[in-house]
């Protein structure tokens, strides 16, 4: 079968997987990419980078979009199912802003909750970690990676028992449930 024989059910599984997380316009320009990345494979002929540029818009103007499910077992036997990236769920809080968002775990443990931030390129002195009740606040005052997150912890944590550690791009921070 080939790439054109199917493309109405490819349509329809992107559709049903990213429908309610993307909008409309964006699947359209998805669609239009991978048409015509994989057009070219049969001729021999390479992916045409402006292609991407027309149907994204400039990419210097623009921060990476990064989205993602994480999906678990609950302690009921229920899934939980919980979003990460900087993709919010209305399309009219996009960011706009230099302000890059990390890519977050939240783990909870029995008297621990673990938070890990993917911050490459980030120098320790240069992060700045916050926590207010039940929120957790990363913030990186580096120019060329400003990043950015608020974090809604699952429970109330003892905040001078907080410990953090930053090790190849990753910052972890141990927090002591109350």
């Amino acid at each position: 079968m080939s790439w054109d024989d199917d493309a109405d059910e490819r349509r329809r599984k992107l559709r049903r997987w990213f429908g309610e997380f993307l909008p409309e316009e964006m699947l359209r320009n998805i669609e239009a990419m991978l048409d015509q990345m994989l057009s070219g494979f049969g001729d021999g002929t390479m992916f045409d980078p402006s292609v991407m540029e027309d149907l994204m818009g400039d990419p210097s103007s623009t921060n990476p979009f990064v989205f993602g499910v994480k999906m678990q077992m609950g302690p009921d036997g229920k899934p939980i199912i919980q979003r990460f990236g900087n993709v919010p769920a209305d399309e009219s809080e996009i960011p706009s802003g230099p302000a890059l968002e990390p890519l977050v775990d939240v783990i909870e443990e029995a008297d621990e909750i673990v938070v890990v931030a993917e911050l490459p390129g980030v120098e320790r002195d240069e992060i700045k970690v916050r926590i207010k009740g039940q929120a957790l606040t990363i913030h990186v005052d580096n120019p060329s990676r400003p990043y950015h997150k608020e974090i809604r912890l699952p429970s109330k944590v003892q905040k001078d028992a907080a410990r953090s550690a930053i090790r190849n791009g990753i910052l972890e921070v141990r927090l002591k449930k109350a």
